[in-house]
Formats: C-alpha cells, structure tokens, sequence
C-alpha cells in the first residue's frame, strides 16, 4: 500500500545561549512507495530535516539554508528557489524516477524476475537537526541511512559547525588555530581508541585490527564543545564497515 506524509512544522527552537527568537521549520516527508501495483517491493523515505528561518540576519539564515540542503539532499539542491514543500517534491519525484529506472534496467540486463531480485528495497531517511551553541559556533548534525542496492545499507554522521555570523561552515584549523597537521594527526592517534574501549573489551577485539590507515587526517566532519574537537569517520573512511561511524575527541587543553 502507497502511503504519503509530507507537511512542515513550525517552532521555536531555543538552544543554550542561543538567539531567543531562533526558529526552525522542519521538511518532513513519510512515503513507501512500491516498485509496481501490488508489489511487495518499494522505495521507502524519510525525510525530517530542520531549517533556520528566524533568529538571524536574512543573509545568514539563507546561508545555513544553502549548507543544509547540500549536505543533507545533495549539491544537485545547494541553490534550490522554491519552498520547503516544494523541495520535499522535486527531492521525491528524483528519488523515484531514479528507483523505477535503475532497478527496471537491473531486472532486464539480468534477466530476473522480481521476486527473485534481493535489490528491490530501497531505503532512504535523513535527520538533520541543530544541537548546542558554543561561543560563535552552532552545531548541526546529519544523520543518515541508505540503501540503494548491493550488499548492505550504509550509515552516515555528518555534522556541520555554522559561524553564526556568516551562516557558513568553518573547519577544524580555523577553531584550533596555531595547530600544526603534524600534531592535529598525533593527537588523534593518540585519542583513536578511546571511544571505542567498551567495544574493544566487551568484543575482545585485537586493536591492530581495527584501522586500515596508518595515519587518520583530521576529517572535515566535527563538532567542538567543553570538550574539545570531536572528528567523525564514515563507514570505510579509516575502518572497516562493522566499526561504523567513528567518533574521535582531541581536547581542548592538548591543543593550545
């Protein structure tokens, strides 16, 4: 059965120390949508993104906008005019042309019938939300599920830290600055595994078998707070797929 949910909420988000007037509307979009009539098969989408749209000056706000439609839909929506329902819309419509004719294509070039195919289920849900503000910086995190065919589905962490004076991105040496690559990359060698000690005892796993790099470069995707810079590592970045997304935290005293 198809099964459609789209509509938008308006609220005001008040973060710590953040702007009192800060306030988001969220795109939210429910729908499962078979392969053919009847079809056990289907596309399945959630999307549940926040977007600014007070609190800040227009530029700034506009800006965010521009940032998160990127990185959570795609550098193809990055100057996208229309609303947020019409967003929804165009994000669906892609989506869905690309599932019927990627996976009629697969069906005919394999000579398969469609209960046979393992293929046929896609999934596809996005969370983007705001988290705290520290100093001039507002975190924003993406979180992500995907599968689009092939032998697993694959999960993503992508947060964004927004200059809220621009609305724009910073990197990690903007926020530790005077911080060499050399001593960035030591430290978080040196941190590599503290997230993961419960992992590793309770797994028993051989340390030396976790990373496939010798070296982690710091990664674009962090987030700062009291703590210090935590970097984050997809799946397949530094590590084996069954590590997941990596979290790893450089503190703030280690880096002055």
């Amino acid at each position: 059965m198809k099964r459609t949910l789209i509509f938008l909420l308006a609220a005001a988000f008040l973060l710590p120390a953040c702007n009192q007037g800060f306030r988001t509307e969220t795109l939210f979009l429910e729908e499962d949508i078979p392969f053919r009539e009847g079809s056990q098969n289907s596309l399945d989408i959630k999307l549940n993104i926040d977007f600014p749209v007070a609190g800040y000056d227009r530029e700034v706000l506009q800006a965010m906008c521009r940032n998160i439609r990127s990185h959570t839909l795609g550098e193809n929506y990055t100057e996208f005019k229309g609303s947020l329902k019409e967003l929804a819309a165009n994000y669906r419509n892609t989506l869905v042309n690309d599932y019927m004719l990627t996976n009629q294509s697969m069906l005919e070039e394999m000579e398969m019938q469609e209960d046979e195919a393992p293929f046929l289920n896609w999934g596809c849900d996005i969370q983007g939300s705001f988290g705290e503000k520290w100093e001039d910086w507002l975190m924003y995190q993406v979180e992500e599920y995907s599968y689009y065919g092939g032998a697993h589905g694959l999960n993503a962490t992508v947060p964004l830290v927004f200059d809220t004076k621009t609305g724009e991105p910073v990197t990690w040496d903007r926020i530790a600055r005077n911080v060499s690559d050399e001593k960035i990359m030591r430290l978080i060698d040196k941190h590599k595994y503290d997230a993961m000690e419960d992992m590793i005892r309770e797994d028993m796993i051989d340390r030396d078998n976790i990373f496939f790099v010798d070296r982690i470069e710091p990664s674009d995707s962090f987030t700062v707070g009291e703590n210090g810079i935590t970097f984050y590592y997809q799946p397949y970045d530094v590590a084996p797929y069954v590590f997941g997304v990596i979290e790893i935290t450089v503190p703030w005293e280690e880096l002055r």
